[in-house]
């Protein structure tokens, strides 16, 4: 049996971070998922993602800030280029502060301004000019425009990492079920159906399957799983130039629909909107057990709020996709060692917002298993506030 310097369990990108950065200082590294390493269930799947410094909550604001070098680098240590690829981002909606998960434009602006980030605010009269494929906005609609976003190759970005990590050595196990989590002083052991492997340090990214992993340690974590659709629009891209965007609203075209809309502009896509939302009526406290599909009802929504919204549209949603959000109650991560067990380190909770943070959230996660340490304010994602630990 093997034993490692640190033992990293799930192969999205949070964990191809953590296992990239411990195997960059020289680590020995194990890095294991249950599934193959590219798979329908991961989180990471997908081309594309947002980058965005724009936060409702200036702690993400400020990390996003910390990220953006950390994405150059890795373009830089990979040498592949197009990661991340920058432009500028609208938040639109009405100027009243509706609440959703991503905030509301009243603090967004606030944020802003405190730290001194740079932005352009807009009024209903503004958006002809600016954003001419945007229509039916109500006259009291306001936008911020924030220069500092950018879309992420994700699908490249996962490439990159895991080149890296097999270059640094790291030692890659697909096909790995953990069914049993033992510490002692120095050593961590992991169980699989395939045998034992040990570690000096345990980082934990199971994602949807936080629980299941944390079972034989006795812990749980009061996690809700959301199944998320996105689908893609043809859009006349010659005609109309489409921006990164969020929508803060309440459409309530069928009385279903509850919050946010964002969409992706064709940078990677030519000629096609990824467009999704930060609401869905399918959740559970449980992993699926098969690979998650698009929900037909979101589909019809996301058909409805581009034909109100949009010019240019050349299809309706094509190619729905599902795709895994966990959730904790206050929305936000979780990154802590876990209670009782200092050598094991564990990150959920990604909120459907963490992919952005990725390189970022992959060195706090090394720091911590290789000095006990970080240097970035890891506070608001303790294990210990309120709502995170289930009784037991």
């Amino acid at each position: 049996m093997d034993s490692y310097d640190v033992v990293v369990v799930g192969a999205g990108a949070i964990g191809l971070s953590a296992a990239y950065w411990c195997s960059k200082a020289g680590k020995k590294v194990l890095l294991l998922d249950q599934f193959d390493f590219d798979n329908d269930f991961f989180s990471s799947k997908g081309e594309s993602r947002f980058f965005r410094v724009m936060y409702s909550n200036p702690h993400l604001s400020l990390l996003a800030q910390s990220a953006y070098p950390l994405w150059r680098q890795l373009e830089d240590d990979s040498g592949l280029d197009g990661i991340l690829n920058d432009t500028s981002l609208l938040f639109f909606g009405p100027p009243s502060g509706v609440n959703t998960p991503e905030g509301d434009l009243v603090d967004a602006q606030a944020v802003l301004q405190e730290q001194g980030l740079p932005f352009e605010r807009l009024t209903a009269a503004d958006f002809p000019e600016r954003y001419p494929a945007l229509k039916g906005l109500s006259d009291d609609v306001v936008g911020l425009r924030q220069p500092q976003a950018g879309v992420i190759a994700a699908d490249r970005a996962l490439r990159a990492l895991t080149e890296l990590c097999r270059k640094q050595g790291v030692t890659m196990i697909p096909r790995r079920t953990v069914s049993r989590i033992q510490d002692a002083p120095g050593q961590v052991t992991v169980t699989t159906a395939q045998g034992n492997y040990t570690g000096k340090k345990l980082i934990l990214v199971p994602s949807a399957w936080t629980n299941p992993v944390l079972d034989s340690l006795n812990i749980q974590l009061e996690l809700e799983i959301w199944t998320m659709t996105y689908a893609y629009f043809a859009v006349a891209q010659s005609q109309y130039t489409y921006p990164l965007w969020f929508y803060f609203g309440t459409p309530q075209f069928s009385g279903d629909d509850t919050t946010t809309y964002y969409g992706l502009p064709p940078l990677l896509t030519p000629g096609r909107l990824k467009v999704g939302t930060d609401f869905t009526f399918t959740k559970s406290p449980l992993p699926p057990t098969s690979p998650p599909q698009a929900d037909p009802r979101m589909v019809e929504l996301l058909n409805t709020f581009m034909r109100t919204h949009f010019q240019g549209l050349q299809s309706l949603a094509q190619d729905p996709v599902g795709c895994l959000y966990t959730m904790t109650q206050d929305l936000n991560f979780v990154l802590d060692a876990l209670p009782g067990h200092p050598d094991i380190l564990l990150f959920t909770g990604d909120t459907g917002q963490a992919f952005k943070f990725t390189p970022l959230l992959g060195k706090i996660l090394a720091e911590l298993a290789l000095t006990g340490v970080t240097q970035f304010n890891i506070q608001p994602f303790s294990i210990q506030r309120p709502g995170i630990l289930r009784p037991r």
